[in-house]
């Protein structure tokens, strides 16, 4: 099996068996053939063994067994931030200590996605509050994808998990709100036109759990905007089409048009993939 087939089978089923891809990880050190690829090795090392076992020792074991060259400065950089994400995550103060700012940023904010994804909110939003300010004091702005990386996936992380909850705070709210935007932000500095497309249907869902309809609109509406722009597949369309009836549901017209586009599009996904559809699904037929 080839590195990128590893990773990206990994990816698919970390979710679902992260045991087994713990396993997989620990003996798979043989792919990696240019340090090029441990910073994609290593980030998904402290996400499975950080975020979904809490298994911190294994993960820095097995980091600190990852082949360097220190004059490779972004393979170094990829290791020691990814130890650090999970030496802060279990609870080191100091796990920051040694670290550039922009790999402070980059580990605060890996972390808020660790700490949101074991419910631990408060931690989550504080982490992710401080890794936004650490990187508003970078002069000038850096221009290294994986800081960026970081800040977009820990703010639709993060975003994601506080619109699940039934008794937000006022606090929580706002935290939110601020997370979904900044995940939009840093997506554009980031990602791809895919990424940015699922950033606004993020914000979508966040405004409308804060009630601000109007914003959730026009959030939907950019989302739909890019999926017909980019010629997107039926499965993101659907989305699209269905945040934008849900965030309509008191304009008739409106709403009936996009569910109807919604469930055409639905018609073409693989049976296999429509399960990630059923909660939308429900919402359109309420």
């Amino acid at each position: 099996m080839s590195f990128d087939d590893f990773i990206k089978t990994a990816w698919t089923d970390h979710g679902d068996q992260p045991l087994a891809v713990a396993e997989r990880l620990t003996h798979s050190r043989h792919l990696v053939q240019d340090t090029r690829q441990i910073p994609t090795f290593a980030r998904l090392v402290s996400h499975v063994y950080g975020e979904h076992l809490a298994d911190w020792e294994t993960g820095i074991s097995l980091l600190q067994s990852l082949p360097y060259i220190e004059s490779e400065l972004a393979a170094q950089s990829a290791i020691n931030t990814s130890i650090a994400t999970l030496r802060y995550g279990r609870g080191d103060a100091d796990a920051l200590g040694s670290l550039t700012a922009i790999e402070q940023t980059t580990v605060l904010a890996s972390t808020s996605s660790l700490f949101a994804a074991q419910q631990k909110l408060a931690l989550a939003i504080h982490s992710y509050s401080e890794a936004l300010a650490t990187y508003e004091k970078l002069a000038p702005q850096p221009e290294q994808a994986p800081v960026h990386r970081a800040l977009a996936v820990g703010g639709s992380n993060l975003a994601g998990t506080l619109e699940e909850q039934s008794n937000r705070s006022t606090t929580e709210t706002t935290a939110m709100l601020r997370a979904a935007q900044s995940a939009l932000r840093f997506w554009k500095l980031a990602g791809t036109w895919l990424e940015i497309e699922r950033a606004e249907y993020r914000l979508c869902r966040s405004a409308l759990q804060a009630g601000l309809r109007d914003e959730a609109i026009q959030a939907a509406q950019r989302c739909l905007d890019g999926c017909i722009q980019n010629n997107a597949p039926a499965f993101e369309l659907f989305f699209a089409h269905a945040v934008l009836a849900i965030s309509q549901k008191d304009q008739v017209d409106a709403f009936e048009k996009h569910r109807a586009a919604a469930i055409a599009c639905l018609e073409q996904i693989p049976i296999g993939e429509q399960h990630w559809c059923e909660a939308e699904l429900k919402e359109l037929n309420q």
